[in-house]
């Protein structure tokens, strides 16, 4: 068995374990708390006990509010590394 092999099963066995899978999944798509007040919210304004509605309309407001501060996921990490890359080259331009 070559090096390369030995190295795709370690890595694959490494991949396997439930926590670092678990871990990569945060990794790539972390929790939206926002989505989630926003979907309990929605149940509880649409539910027919009228006292629900105050408190559906409040987690409601506060999912938009939260929106702005989402954990950071890989997309957004990228899209802020390529705008600070743009911003250094433009400002190398002007050396």
């Amino acid at each position: 068995m070559d090096r390369s092999s030995q190295d795709r099963i370690g890595a694959m066995t490494g991949l396997a374990d439930p926590a670092t899978s678990n871990g990569l999944k945060m990794v790539a798509n972390p929790p939206n708390m926002s989505r989630t007040l926003r979907n309990v919210g929605a149940v509880l304004l649409i539910s027919p006990d009228p006292f629900t509605g105050v408190p559906g309309a409040a987690l409601l407001g506060v999912s938009y509010l939260m929106k702005g501060r989402e954990a950071a996921n890989l997309q957004s990490l990228a899209r802020e590394t390529a705008l600070t890359v743009r911003t250094i080259r433009e400002l190398q331009s002007f050396l």
